[in-house]
């Protein structure tokens, strides 16, 4: 059963990215790019939803292996396929510069040890697959050790604690700079793991889910947003102090990521009335948005490169064409590439 909220804001976070890569800034917060938050908001979306497939995976009881073996298998099956597609296409039709090194690219290396400029978008489905790799072993023996629900929360925030400081550690003592730190995925799976701690309170029963606390969790998660993307505008002009400041490349990219995870406790229990025609339409236009991010995202950039599509002296009709050949393109490989590959899964899984 769809969640409209969540996929309300996976139709957001999309649409921050489309609109960033067709070349629209927005004044004042250039070097945070508008397609990173997107990127951001779908971190803390993905650490939700995953985190309560795990979580209701290792309430079934199986051994680790068993529950290890099932949930790499959705999660490699819904990834992998299309994935491997984009990028044999772009090596076969578009660009084999790359050479020999699209290995990192399909070992999910490229962040760390070659560069994503293959393929730009893939700088975040790195840090998505490497915590795929390592939350459901966390988890398992988190919650098999320590069982009692106040010692899973402490853990998950120990979690955070350590993951912060080995961030400050290594920006101290490698100084790098904010575009270096934000795509290293040993150092971003707070941005995921927010959202699993969300999902675990959301399974205990919390009140953060009810009113009217979820409203007030969504004022603060608000006014952190606005806070750190009113400091980073502040610091960036008219000097860029970015790559100087500590705070942006440490605590910072935690901030950003714990303000949205705020907001998922009233985007998961809001209400939508479908009855009229034009919100019947809305609900069809998220709803199938939120299917189709995955591979939108993949995509877009090729679609965005193709200047046959430029049919018009219009930026804004070109843009609206290209946005519709996204979505066509998009629900292709969903309905008959994506979905074929999601049914061959289940022969896979242990039930």
């Amino acid at each position: 059963m769809r969640n409209f909220g969540l996929d309300l804001l996976r139709c957001i976070s999309i649409w921050f990215v489309i609109i960033e890569h067709a070349g629209i800034e927005v004044t004042g917060i250039s070097r945070l790019k508008i397609g990173t938050i997107g990127v951001e908001i779908f971190f803390v979306i993905s650490g939700f939803l995953i985190g309560g497939i795990l979580l209701r995976d290792i309430d079934k009881g199986n051994p680790l292996f068993i529950t290890l073996k099932n949930f790499w298998i959705r999660r490699w099956f819904r990834i992998l396929p299309l994935y491997y597609g984009v990028l044999i296409f772009q090596y076969i039709f578009i660009d084999n510069t790359v050479g020999k090194n699209i290995i990192y690219y399909f070992l999910f290396l490229q962040n760390n040890f070659y560069g994503v400029s293959f393929l730009r978008v893939s700088w975040s489905l790195v840090i998505e697959e490497w915590f795929y790799i390592f939350t459901p072993i966390f988890l398992f023996f988190v919650i098999k050790w320590f069982k009692k629900p106040n010692w899973i929360y402490l853990s998950i925030i120990g979690f955070f604690i350590v993951e912060i400081t080995l961030r400050a550690l290594y920006v101290s003592f490698s100084n790098v700079p904010y575009k270096g730190i934000i795509g290293s995925f040993p150092f971003r799976f707070d941005a995921l793991f927010v959202g699993v701690l969300m999902a675990f309170a959301y399974k205990q029963g919390s009140n953060l889910f009810k009113k009217p606390q979820r409203i007030t969790l969504a004022v603060i998660g608000l006014s952190l947003i606005v806070f750190y993307i009113s400091a980073f505008k502040h610091f960036s002009q008219p000097q860029d102090l970015i790559d100087k400041i500590y705070f942006f490349r440490t605590i910072g990219l935690f901030v950003l990521p714990f303000g949205f995870s705020l907001l998922l406790p009233f985007f998961h229990e809001l209400a939508f009335n479908s009855e009229s025609i034009i919100n019947k339409l809305i609900l069809k236009f998220v709803t199938q948005t939120s299917l189709l991010t995955y591979a939108i995202y993949l995509i877009h950039m090729q679609i965005y490169s193709l200047n046959i599509l430029e049919l018009s002296n219009s930026d804004a009709i070109n843009f609206l064409i290209k946005v519709l050949t996204i979505y066509i393109v998009a629900a292709l490989l969903y309905y008959f590439y994506e979905k074929p590959f999601l049914k061959l899964r289940e022969r896979f899984v242990n039930q």
